[in-house]
Formats: C-alpha cells, structure tokens, sequence
C-alpha cells in the first residue's frame, strides 16, 4: 500500500500480447450508438489495471498540487492548477487499452510515499451506471470526484464522456484578501493552517476549485493506428470568488491542410479571469507541456523559438510509436515553463520496451504491484487474479477468470434485495457519493471477499 517510486518494479512479468491479428471493429460493431461500459470487451484489448486504480494516474505529477497549496503569487496558483489538470490528459494519450471494469464494491488505495505524497482511496460505489467515488488527501489539499464515464461506439470512432466533477480543496492561508482587485492576485501571505486529519473540508478553512473532464475521441476503429485526442472546453473554477481558468482544446478540420493539423494536434490555450477580466494567459500540448504567458500583449505573439522542455512529447500520427518527438509549440516572448511530461527516470532500454508493455511509465508500473504491509481489504483490486493473469501474460487464464467474476457479479445483483451500501462513501442530500473518513480506521473484517466468493454477506 505505501509506494515509493525508487523501489517499485519497473516492468512487468510478461509483454502484452501482439493484437495485430485481432479486430476490435469485430467485438464492439454491434454496439453502435449504445453506451459500450455495458459490453465485455476481450483481456486481449485491456490492460492488466482497474479502471479505479487508472484514475489514480491523474495523481503523477501531484507535485503540482503541493506547490500550488504552497505558493503565495495567486496567479502562479492559477497556472500551477491549470497545469495539474493539463498533466491528468497526458497520461491518456498513448494508453489504447481499456482498463477491467471495477466490481461493484471494489476498493482501491494507493499511498504514495517521497517527494510527492499522497493518500488515494476509492470504491465503486454504483455498478449501472457505472460510478467511481475517489478521495485523496495530499499535503495540504484534498481531491475527490464521483466519475461515471459513458463511451460510446459511432461507426468509425468512439467518444468517451466522464460524468461528474472534480473537487480540489486548498487550505486557505488566515486572513486572505478576497478583494476583486488585481491585488488579489498578487500575494496571500499568510500563515498555513496545521492540516487536520479528521476533517478538513469545512468550507470556512478550504479554497475550493472544480472541474470537468473534457470527452475524448478515438480514431481509427475500423483501420489503421488507434489514437485519441480530448475535445472541449475546461473551466476551471474558484467557487468562493469570480475567479477562474478557461482552457479552450484546438479542434482540427479534416479538410484543413496537414500542416494545419499538425500545427494544432494536441494543442490548447487559455485564460485566468477575474469576473470578465483576464489577469493571465497561458498555452501549451496536453501532452506535453505547460507555458504561462507572463503578458496579457503577447498572447497573439509568436516568436522564432519553439518549447525547448525536455520530457517526452506525445506519440504523433503516422511516427515512430517508440520514439519520442520534439514538442512543436510556438512560444510567445513571454512563454514561461510551468510543467511539461517527463520520463527521465526510465532508462533508453525501458522506453524502447514501452509499446510491448501497454505504454505503462513507471507510476503506472506500481500501481499493481503486490503489497505485504499494512494489510489491505479482500475488495482491493490487487486481488483480481484476471488481471494477476493478464500481467504473466496467460490469456486464457485471464478471460476465465474475468468470466467467472461478471457471471458471479450478475447472481449477486440478482440476489441483492436492497440497494447496494458502499463501504467508505455515502451519498449527500446531493446524491454525491462523500468519503466518511472512516477507511482509515483499518477495519476491514466486515468486508466481502470480492473476488472469492459467489455472493455477497
């Protein structure tokens, strides 16, 4: 349970197996138009991960977060949150493997250890439709969202939409000025508050943001290179004040010219706004990198250079898969790095391995690897041996058991006479699932044992 990226694995037991020879137009053509989260997809396209521990992956880069908790320039708060929202795309772009549907009641904890630490937990609290509660705590901060994601299938592609929103709670700083000014965003120097371990999202001692993620599309279900790129419009917003973040996605033609599309691919901008004022500006490639634009004149401004970050850019369109290309952003005079997408901890040999090992970085790696300590609950997901299998690379192993966990959660909802309780969530007089603080008490006697047993006690 307690991860530390120094001593995690950095591989898996077995490479994932060639899909050259199989069609996922064949397995997912009569689902056009129908959401496809209620269709079972063969291992051979998943990946050895539950949907609730690949929404841990947006936590990569929450080193973002701990600044921006930290920091006392309120506009560099906006830009290090607009960034962290950023970072939560770039780990999609090259994953074309669909993560196992997570068992009604399946849990999931992470505990990050180093630099960047963190305590993820969530439960799938609903099975139809289908919804994921999450709640981490990080230094200074929390995160959760109930994500109820809805993909559907349109012939040639196939357009995924996350339900919900994410709440982002920042410990305030005492006596910060709320004005409406531009000094608003200059400074808040103030003292931190001690976090407090059994509650700390009162309104009164938190700065609240939320956000929705934008949908995605994927490309090429009948032929040729699967690849996906998000679509939208993301607001960013302070809930306690007029302030906000608008990151607008460039959206492409196909009958623009290839230089166009290339120009665009992956690209977005954006706006920090006081009311109707823009106090900031910022650009970048969701799958690379972030730049603020420190004046508002440059916006529409190029210069001669391009982003010179480091990192590793997201695959392109007809390129190398295994090779890492510059990022091709046009910077303005202004054009300040932020962030950007960073494999530096992955020797040249693993990044060569990437494509046979599902496009995993080594955040990715942990995220199912076995624990012995603190003992985790028999509902945590390390414990489904489909995906045990499909990570030794037995794939018969691995559809039997998946199989045999569908038919048994199908007799359980048959037997359940009333609704389904979650665990560590309840739901609020807004029908959102809430974290009850109570999962870290450790008591998990009165757990099920999930992925064991036919049915439910």
């Amino acid at each position: 349970m307690a991860v530390d990226l120094k001593t995690a694995r950095r591989t898996l037991p077995a490479p994932m197996l060639d899909r050259s020879s199989y069609s996922i137009f064949s397995v997912i053509k009569q689902a056009i138009g129908k959401d496809l989260t209620r269709f079972s997809i063969p291992v051979v396209w998943n990946e050895p991960l539950s949907f609730i521990q690949r929404v841990a992956e947006c936590l990569e880069y929450s080193s973002l977060l701990d600044r921006a908790a930290s920091t006392e320039v309120v506009i560099d708060r906006w830009h290090l949150l607009t960034a962290f929202v950023v970072s939560t795309l770039s780990t999609h772009l090259e994953r074309m493997s669909k993560p196992f549907n997570p068992l009604l009641g399946e849990t999931y904890e992470l505990k990050m250890e180093g630099d960047a630490s963190f305590h993820y937990i969530s439960e799938q609290v609903s099975h139809h439709p289908p919804v994921s509660a999450v709640y981490i705590r990080g230094r200074n901060w929390t995160l959760s969202a109930n994500i109820e994601p809805k993909i559907k299938f349109h012939g040639t592609s196939v357009v995924a939409v996350s339900e919900g929103r994410w709440i982002l709670r920042i410990k305030k700083k005492q006596n910060r000025s709320r004005s409406g000014s531009q000094s608003s965003f200059q400074s808040c120097n103030d003292e931190e508050t001690e976090n407090n371990n059994n509650d700390d999202d009162a309104d009164g001692e938190m700065d609240e943001y939320t956000w929705k993620t934008p949908s995605v599309l994927v490309h090429n279900i009948l032929f040729g290179r699967l690849w996906c790129e998000f679509q939208g419009q993301i607001d960013l917003i302070h809930t306690q004040s007029e302030q906000r973040s608008v990151l607008t996605i460039k959206s492409h033609s196909w009958f623009a010219s290839q230089s166009t599309k290339t120009a665009d691919m992956f690209k977005y901008s954006g706006f920090i706004y006081d009311d109707k004022r823009k106090v900031g500006a910022y650009h970048g490639n969701y799958g690379h990198c972030y730049y603020a634009i420190d004046d508002l004149k440059d916006v529409q401004t190029k210069s001669s250079s391009s982003c010179s970050a480091a990192g590793h850019n997201c695959i392109q369109i007809g390129q190398n898969v295994s090779t890492a290309y510059p990022c091709d952003l046009v910077l303005t005079p202004s054009s300040r790095l932020i962030w950007y997408r960073s494999l530096s901890s992955m020797t040249d040999q693993e990044l060569a391995l990437r494509p046979q090992y599902y496009y995993f970085t080594p955040f990715a790696y942990c995220l199912n690897e076995q624990v012995t300590t603190p003992v985790l609950p028999p509902t945590d997901s390390r414990h489904r041996q489909d995906m045990r299998c499909l990570e030794k690379g037995d794939i018969d192993g691995s559809s039997a058991e998946k199989h045999r966990l569908e038919e048994q959660q199908r007799a359980d909802a048959k037997q359940r006479e009333d609704e389904f309780q979650p665990l560590w969530f309840h739901k609020d007089e807004n029908g959102e699932y809430v974290y009850t603080h109570k999962y870290e008490q450790r008591r998990f006697d009165h757990c099920p044992n999930l992925f064991t047993q036919s049915s439910r006690e």
